[in-house]
């Protein structure tokens, strides 16, 4: 499996190439984990180069994001950041490292405060020191963003993770996340059921608290190209009817030119390929187990195939059935017990002598005997 980043570095060029794209974290499912000391060695070997950074993520861990802005900072050569889509939470730490950070003018770039999963029974204080933890988190992301931001103050810093803040190119400029909004270059985005795909990463936005906001910006820039397109095909033909006013006052005849063969875009079956990849994966998640959701959410950003990760699936899935059948049966046997232990037989005088031994082991015997026709 291919890593989280990949750096194309060709000995005789001056400058190098480092892809960030998918999900940041510091281990996976599939053992291309992330880990901040793999990742200073491919530094490393760059030897100082002018450095480019493509980002695509949707963010992830915030410490192994952290520990990659460090290390970029601390790079000797010229950081040049290109959001490639989509730079959202954890990501956008990774991108303020840049010396120049670049952003085309249809990609998404989205900021909020730091969560943390708990899974078990946990009382006030030890709630309240959780808390404490992901406001010490936050103020070092927060840190992160003012040393770029110089158009924001912290509190407006901290209001804007609060709530989430989803920005075009030209917002994150304005707000001195980004330093330029590149016109020229065009993100392939589309969103389908809740998920997003950008230049071929997913985004399942039912893990952000305002997901449904990003429905209406991929709506403004849709709108935006058509109108861009209606534009250009006037001023086409504007210049169409003006050639043909020219070529009737030199006396030239107009001749129709050939038609050409209509060629099927490519860049749709593309599109159609990945929804029909990422709804495979979606059939082989009945969202009853987090072991599977991660496989098939790593698997979707990882570019995997549902053939390929199914074999792993159906092993947990009936690792899973086993387990709860084990659990079924305990729960049994300790229902019988403890109906035999409160069955009150045991407060009844027996009539003649009993051997406490043999009575011990009877009891055991018919403990087993109920077990046995459940």
């Amino acid at each position: 499996m291919s890593k989280f980043w990949q750096i194309k570095n060709e000995a005789e060029s001056a400058e190098a190439e480092m892809l960030l794209y998918g999900e940041i974290s510091d281990t996976t499912w599939w053992g291309d984990e992330v880990t901040p000391k793999q990742f200073a060695d491919d530094l490393k070997a760059l030897e100082g180069k002018d450095l480019t950074v493509r980002v695509n993520s949707p963010g992830g861990d915030v410490f192994a994001a952290q520990a990659i802005y460090n290390q970029l900072k601390s790079y000797a050569g010229h950081v040049t950041m290109r959001i490639d889509g989509l730079a959202a939470s954890a990501a956008t730490i990774i991108t303020c490292a840049g010396d120049d950070v670049i952003m085309p003018d249809n990609a998404l770039f989205m900021i909020h405060n730091p969560k943390g999963g708990l899974c078990g029974y946990y009382d006030a204080k030890t709630l309240d020191e959780y808390t404490k933890q992901l406001d010490k988190v936050k103020q070092t992301i927060v840190n992160v963003y003012m040393k770029r931001c110089k158009n924001l103050t912290e509190t407006q810093l901290k209001h804007k993770m609060d709530d989430e803040t989803w920005m075009t190119a030209q917002e994150a400029c304005d707000y001195g996340f980004i330093d330029t909004v590149d016109s020229g270059v065009k993100v392939s985005n589309s969103l389908h059921d809740g998920m997003l795909v950008m230049n071929s990463v997913c985004c399942d936005l039912s893990r952000f608290k305002r997901g449904d906001a990003v429905a209406d910006i991929i709506g403004k820039f849709s709108a935006k190209t058509a109108e861009n397109q209606a534009n250009n095909e006037e001023e086409t033909m504007k210049s169409s009817e003006i050639i043909d006013q020219i070529k009737n006052l030199l006396g030239m005849t107009t001749e129709e030119a050939p038609q050409e063969p209509e060629v099927q875009n490519a860049e749709d079956e593309k599109v159609v390929a990945e929804r029909e990849r990422l709804t495979a994966l979606d059939a082989l998640d009945d969202h009853t187990n987090e072991a599977v959701t991660k496989m098939v959410n790593t698997a979707k950003e990882n570019g995997m195939t549902a053939e390929q990760i199914k074999p792993f699936v159906d092993a947990v899935v009936e690792d899973s059935t086993k387990k709860a059948a084990q659990t079924d049966v305990l729960d049994a046997i300790r229902a019988l017990i403890k109906d035999e232990m409160t069955s009150g037989a045991e407060e009844i005088a027996p009539s003649v002598p009993v051997n406490e031994e043999d009575d011990k082991q009877s009891a055991i015997n018919r403990i087993v005997d109920l077990a046995n026709k459940k």
